[in-house]
């Protein structure tokens, strides 16, 4: 019995958090519970894989988006080539702690790219065919990342399963793509 509450629970705070990713920020106010230990708070563990630099706290509390969190999430996920930053659309910070959520693991995300300037974009497509022209890293709306000694298969898996954008699998540089856009798609 235990075991299906858990269950039970887990779907609803997964679904809740789905029509937050889908909704904007003030829409996803007025939809979202204001009360309950589950929706108190939003939290992100993040670690800049190349410089090592992390965030761990809250980002969303309340019913409302933090200012000074989003801005060093913003810096955290700045283009490392260049070190210019964007801001990074709430949504793909909510996508990251629903997966979060759905593996379970008390580990941060390595985040391989965030945020990708235009000369940097364009820089990586003279060198690779697989670097998309009008890339959503250039919009704050993707991140590359992994988790140690965590599956990459099954991380991959349980991004598609959340249906919230589009999700790239990339086994021999060890990452995986999640992204938020409007129509669910994955490759690799």
């Amino acid at each position: 019995m235990a075991e299906l509450i858990l269950t039970r629970r887990k779907f609803l705070v997964m679904a809740s958090s789905f029509v937050a990713a889908s909704a904007t920020p003030a829409l996803a106010k007025t939809l979202l519970p204001k009360t309950g230990p589950r929706f108190s708070s939003r939290t992100l563990h993040l670690v800049q894989a190349h410089s090592r630099e992390e965030f761990e706290g809250v980002y969303w509390r309340e019913g409302s988006y933090d200012e000074k969190a989003l801005s060093r999430l913003a810096y955290l996920l700045r283009d490392k080539r260049n070190g210019k930053e964007h801001p990074i659309d709430p949504s793909l910070l909510d996508l990251l702690h629903r997966l979060n959520s759905s593996v379970d693991v008390k580990q941060p995300f390595k985040i391989v790219c965030g945020f990708r300037s235009e000369e940097t974009n364009k820089k990586l497509r003279r060198r690779s065919k697989g670097v998309a022209k009008n890339s959503l890293h250039m919009k704050g709306k993707a991140v590359d990342i992994r988790l140690a000694n965590f599956s990459l298969k099954e991380l991959r898996n349980a991004a598609k399963s959340l249906r919230a954008g589009g999700v790239g699998y990339y086994p021999r540089s060890n990452f995986i793509h999640v992204d938020v856009r409007p129509t669910p798609i994955s490759w690799g």
